[in-house]
């Protein structure tokens, strides 16, 4: 049994029209988060847990990506592989399955939107690797139900194992929501193939890929400790700012 995870996957494929102007400019997953971009912050929670090489399947505004990492390079203690796609996937499963040909062992896939202020994700890790399981996503309580409705919704079993998981629920059925934080055995490509395009926005959502893994009994939810917020609005920019500038003041007061 592997003991960590050395490969992650950042989809950052996506336009952020939500954000207006500043997404016509910039990748939403360069938007600035204090000090550096959100997806800088994204890899630095792979590499603290011993990511060693970064697949980036990137489309919208790629050459910015490009031009970032080329600048950051030195900064970053892992191999960055930026996957440049040539027209824009149908839903986050399949732009994730972009890299399937670089993915032969477990990774680690975070969202190039999400961001997680937490002191390791390794839980996830140890969860996966406990549970032999296909697909780990990590959750955390949200007081939200507008919030919820908004992202993904997920039931657990004693056992934490997934029972339901629902994108945008109308009616939430429980206060656990789905983060842009999974580890995936590649055994996930076969369920990605089999996940249809449904509404409402006719792409093959991850959430429906995991919710077949969570039917077939090996998706599980591993709780965050920590604050996890999905940027969709400039609220959402907002709070992640706060959140990002809260660790970044703590890190610089404990050195």
């Amino acid at each position: 049994m592997m003991a960590r995870i050395s490969t992650g996957v950042i989809p950052a494929a996506g336009e952020g029209k939500r954000l207006g102007y500043l997404s016509s400019i910039i990748p939403k997953c360069l938007f600035p988060l204090y000090d550096k971009p959100i997806i800088h912050h994204v890899i630095e929670n792979m590499v603290s847990i011993g990511v060693e090489r970064i697949i980036i399947p990137a489309y919208y505004q790629k050459s910015k990506l490009h031009e970032y990492f080329e600048y950051a390079r030195k900064e970053i203690d892992a191999d960055i592989c930026l996957l440049e796609l040539n027209k824009l996937p149908e839903g986050i499963a399949l732009t994730m399955a972009s890299a399937k040909k670089h993915l032969e062992e477990p990774f680690i896939a975070i969202l190039g939107d999400d961001v997680t202020i937490t002191d390791s994700l390794q839980p996830l890790v140890h969860l996966f690797l406990r549970k032999k399981a296909v697909a780990v996503e990590g959750i955390v309580p949200e007081s939200s139900q507008e919030i919820i409705k908004h992202t993904c919704c997920i039931e657990l079993e004693r056992d934490q194992r997934i029972a339901r998981i629902v994108e945008k629920p109308d009616n939430p059925s429980s206060s656990l929501r789905g983060c842009g934080v999974y580890v995936f055995d590649p055994e996930i490509f076969e369920f990605v193939e089999k996940t249809p395009i449904l509404p409402p926005r006719n792409e093959v959502e991850l959430t429906n890929t995991i919710d077949l893994v969570a039917k077939d009994g090996r998706a599980y939810g591993g709780f965050i400790n920590g604050i996890n917020v999905n940027v969709n609005t400039p609220e959402d920019l907002f709070q992640a700012w706060l959140a990002a500038r809260t660790r970044v003041v703590k890190g610089k007061n404990e050195t």
